[in-house]
């Protein structure tokens, strides 16, 4: 949600600069459906007006980030959540505390 009811708001070049549709400029209340990427829980907003196919994971069975579809394609590319890679990091600290 973008509140710019009290403010001048994006013009439509920023707000498209900025990966919004151009419905989110000016003085106005903006919502858009998101959803969270569960390679790197990033939240995307869910353009309705793409017409590209959105990167989708089979192993997670949900949709993911342009950027994480990408790497996914990558000849090195390991499988791991966001909550496995939180998991890994919580594990390293803790060992490294001991």
């Amino acid at each position: 949600m973008l509140d710019h009811r009290a403010s001048p708001g994006f013009t439509p070049e920023e707000a498209k600069a900025l990966g919004y549709s151009t419905e989110a400029s000016g003085e106005k209340l903006y919502e858009a459906k998101t959803n969270h990427c569960s390679h790197c829980g990033t939240v995307v907003i869910m353009n309705p007006h793409r017409t590209r196919e959105r990167s989708y994971c089979q192993a997670c069975n949900k949709y993911i980030c342009d950027n994480c579809g990408i790497e996914q394609r990558l000849p090195d590319y390991v499988h791991k959540t966001y909550t496995q890679q939180l998991e890994e990091g919580h594990s390293f600290l803790v060992n490294l505390k001991e």
